[in-house]
């Protein structure tokens, strides 16, 4: 229910809360209580996971400097003086802002603004969405349910077309923008034993349930640990409650390597023993929870579980919910388990794109986003290649179950498929073979799977996957013979017949306006000839600050007939975010099911307060909740209450940390948001004054330089120590961080490592050092010699190559000859003409020049450079 979502709990405590003050190192209360992160979609294309954005009523505050750098908008901001600069599309349209004087210049027009609409802060200068989108060619939609802002451009930017010219180069798995900036393999090396991330929480309660004579009290601890032993990922939850709870453990140990560098010539991805999770098959298993065992795999950590389903598992602390979004619509919603994780399991797919975003919610008012995005056609394996997936399981009862899987390639556009399954059905142990081809046609999928049971019963299914007129389509039909499983359960009637069909798309209406729909239906024809039908329609939207989505499920099976549906609606008004869901019936009877509504507003030095109430129909029962939480930075803690007309009601209070530890100083970093499930690093800038690369006695730390993660910016920043914590990094991929030149107050330093990939994962801080330098400068004329004398020649091509003749550096003469080169690295160079384009002219170069830089940055000038005709 979304009032249990929203936590709508307590005011009990609200008094000791006020009391314990922030920590310094926390950004202002206003600031940090309306903090967000939103995704930057552009056409499809995602251009950041994260950049920081500052909600204050109903305005959304967007970075100016951020949000121009992913447009390739020139205009550079610079916080520290309240003032921005530069051009948009064209130099003849000028750009300046001063936020003290509370005035822009746009196209040479002077404009008096609102200072409400304009928030200064060290990262950036922050501006109304709303007048920044009067400013830049592109309209900005911020969807906040989503946490996505949504750029439309009303004129083409210089983004668009370099997207277009690096469609090839984008990486597998991203949605489209990002492309690999090609930076070197940063190792990540496992340790027999390293300091563990830790996400922690503490909870008591007092209630007395409708009914009972007396109160229940009781108290919980839950902890999830990961980090590095005996040269393994670990992975540990422990949960225990008193009194009377017995103790809850559950740990795995492993690797998991996105570029298949496991068990040597087996290159495998992913080896796990411990609690370990089993994939679905089609038409024989479905995805397993976590049991005792062991798996082994080489498919792609970052593509779907198995060909046609995908399932999302993993940590989900005590008290947080998560919502899935596919393709942009809301699909489903699960609370925290007794075991600690979430587990959204064979998830259909769709020809084309398939995303799916977590939006993850805390109790204290925690908010994080994880996001999973590939196309189903990558699943084709390439010729040469191949897949395997072996699993083995025991669950508390002793039941066994083990998958082995495998694929190849069988051409260019054929792949071919095979197993073998042992599950427990009922009370019996069933094993079963598999095979099927899959072909890859242009803009359609067509496959074939059959399976057979050892007691005889078999199963064919022919499937087809295609899009068309911008839906996606899917088609499947099923012919079974006397076959059970855990897909067909085994009945006295069992299916003879399955057909499946299923459109997922949007309406045909402008791009501002949209409605993604999804339809599916399914017809099970029995033994008896009997038939079982189930409809499936979800329709969501967001438009003028209001999210909507409405589910409509209808089934008919031995002749009684059933229909249900929820509605969702959620809009944040002055400041307040609303929310409700509506179940309901439609079949046998029209009625409501069950209503809630909740609504959340931020108070003063960061408290939120929680309200919400909560009928149930068929019980008559009302429910109220409130709950005021406070997220410290460091840690939270909040209390909570709850009412119901049927005599109950009970208080409680919880406080969650995250901790993790800083590995240059050994300082523990606590934080209200959970950290064990990602990875992090820690970030060294200095000056490298001896120029070795490595800070030792003499070399300067560098504050207040910031970073990239995968193309987005962060809010992280280098200390005085010119040490930054960057924390939350996706576990289980690769991950580029990038240098942000932007964030170095000095033009004439450099960096020579434009940044780094690790392979991030659960627990572990990278180390990364960023050694940065004065930079030089070369300017001189280059020349056209001739008989008689020279002259000055313009467009004329310049290289700078380094000590291993790579092309450090490019410029072009004016029309008078001159000619500068910026941003030079100390080093020795050549300094020379293009020999392409002498090539293409018929001229030949009159003798490079050798250029040192010195350390301390020094310019050269005066350099002269002669070219003439080729004799021949």
């Amino acid at each position: 229910m979304i009032a249990a979502r929203r936590r709508l709990s307590g005011l009990a405590l609200a008094a000791l809360c006020a009391l314990l003050p922030a920590p310094a190192s926390a950004a202002p209360p206003d600031d940090a209580s309306n903090l967000l992160l939103l995704e930057v979609r552009l056409n499809g294309h995602l251009l950041s996971d994260s950049i920081s954005a500052y909600q204050f009523g109903d305005d959304v505050f967007l970075p100016l400097g951020e949000l121009s750098k992913l447009l390739t908008i020139a205009i550079r901001t610079q916080p520290g003086e309240g003032r921005a600069s530069g051009y948009i599309l064209d130099e003849q349209r000028g750009f300046s802002l001063n936020v003290g004087a509370a005035e822009a210049t746009l196209n040479h027009q002077r404009e008096v603004l609102d200072p409400a609409q304009l928030r200064l802060r060290a990262d950036d200068i922050y501006v109304a969405s709303a007048l920044l989108s009067r400013w830049l060619p592109a309209g900005l939609q911020v969807d906040l349910p989503s946490l996505t802002l949504r750029v439309q451009p009303r004129e083409k930017l210089p983004l668009q077309a370099r997207l277009e010219r690096g469609s090839n180069r984008m990486r597998a798995g991203a949605a489209g923008g990002y492309v690999e900036p090609g930076y070197p393999r940063a190792p990540t090396p496992y340790r027999m034993l390293s300091a563990p991330s830790i996400d922690q929480t503490v909870g008591v309660d007092v209630r007395r349930d409708g009914g009972s004579r007396g109160s229940l009290g009781q108290a919980a601890y839950t902890a999830y640990l990961t980090a590095d032993l005996l040269g393994l990922e670990a992975r540990l939850f422990a949960n225990r409650v008193w009194p009377g709870g017995a103790a809850d453990l559950r740990w795995s140990l492993g690797r998991n390597d996105p570029d298949a560098g496991l068990l040597g010539a087996l290159h495998a991805r992913s080896v796990m023993v411990g609690s370990v999770a089993a994939p679905a098959v089609p038409g024989i298993a479905q995805s397993g929870a976590e049991q005792r065992g062991a798996a082994i795999s080489n498919r792609p950590l970052n593509q779907p579980t198995s060909f046609d389903r995908h399932s999302l598992q993993g940590p989900l602390p005590p008290g947080w919910d998560v919502e899935l979004y596919f393709n942009e619509a809301l699909v489903a919603f699960q609370q925290s388990r007794a075991d600690g994780r979430y587990s959204f399991d064979d998830l259909p797919l769709v020809y084309g794109v398939n995303e799916f975003r977590l939006v993850f919610h805390g109790p204290l008012g925690q908010l994080r986003i994880e996001r999973q995005f590939f196309l189903l056609e990558q699943s084709m394996l390439a010729p040469g290649h191949g897949y395997y997936s072996l699993t083995a399981q025991r669950d508390e009862r002793g039941r066994r179950r083990q998958l082995a899987q495998f694929g190849w390639a069988l051409g260019k556009r054929l792949n071919a498929s095979a197993g073998l399954v042992r599950l427990t059905l009922g009370d019996t142990e069933r094993r079963y073979v598999n095979a099927g081809l899959r072909a890859y046609l242009p803009s359609l999928i067509v496959g074939a799977d059959i399976a057979r049971a050892d007691d005889g019963g078999a199963l064919a299914q022919a499937a087809v996957k295609t899009r068309l007129l911008g839906w996606s389509l899917a088609a499947s039909r099923a012919v079974t013979r006397d076959f059970a499983s855990e897909a067909y359960a085994p009945s006295a009637d069992p299916v003879r017949f399955r057909d499946q069909l299923s459109f997922d798309g949007a309406l045909p209406l402008p791009a501002w306006l949209r409605f993604p729909v999804s339809l599916q239906a399914r017809r099970d024809v029995l033994a008896s000839d009997r038939r079982n039908l189930e409809l499936l329609a979800r329709i969501a939207t967001y438009q003028f600050g209001t999210a909507v989505s409405n589910t409509l499920r209808w089934q008919s099976a031995g002749g009684a007939r059933s229909g249900d549906g929820v509605l969702q609606v959620s809009r944040r008004v002055a400041g307040i975010g609303v929310s409700g869901q509506l179940s309901y019936a439609v079949r046998p009877l029209a009625a409501a099911t069950s209503l809630a509504i909740a609504a959340d507003k931020v108070l003063a030095d960061g408290y939120l307060l929680n309200l919400g109430v909560a009928r149930t129909v068929a019980g008559g029962e009302n429910r109220f909740t409130a709950a005021l939480n406070k997220s410290l930075g460091s840690f939270g803690l909040g209390v909570n209450a709850f009412y119901s007309n049927r005599g109950g009601f009970g208080a409680g209070a919880q406080l969650f940390v995250a901790l993790g530890r800083e590995p240059r100083h050994g300082r523990w970093i606590a934080d209200a948001q959970p950290m064990a499930a990602s990875g992090a690093a820690s970030l060294r800038v200095f000056l490298d004054k001896n120029q070795n690369g490595v800070m030792d006695r003499g070399d300067e730390p560098l504050p207040g330089v910031g970073f990239t993660v995968n193309g987005g910016g962060t809010l992280a920043r280098t200390g005085a120590d010119g040490i930054a914590y960057l924390n939350r990094l996706p576990a289980r991929q690769n991950v580029d961080i990038g240098f942000d030149v932007s964030t170095l107050d000095d033009p004439q330093l450099a960096t020579r490592q434009k940044g780094y990939r690790i392979a991030a994962r659960a627990g572990k801080v990278s180390e990364l050092d960023f050694a940065v330098s004065i930079t030089g400068e070369i300017d001189g004329t280059a020349y056209l010699a001739a008989e008689g004398g020279r002259r000055a020649i313009g467009d004329l091509e310049l290289e700078l190559l380094d000590a291993g003749a790579q092309v450090a550096a490019t410029a072009k003469s004016a029309s008078d000859g001159y000619f500068v080169i910026t941003g030079v690295l100390p080093g020795t160079y050549t300094l020379r003409a293009s020999p392409a384009q002498l090539a293409r002219l018929g001229l030949r170069l009159r003798g490079a020049h050798a250029v040192t830089i010195a350390a301390d940055g020094k310019f050269v000038d005066g350099r002269e450079l002669y070219v003439q005709a080729n004799p021949d």
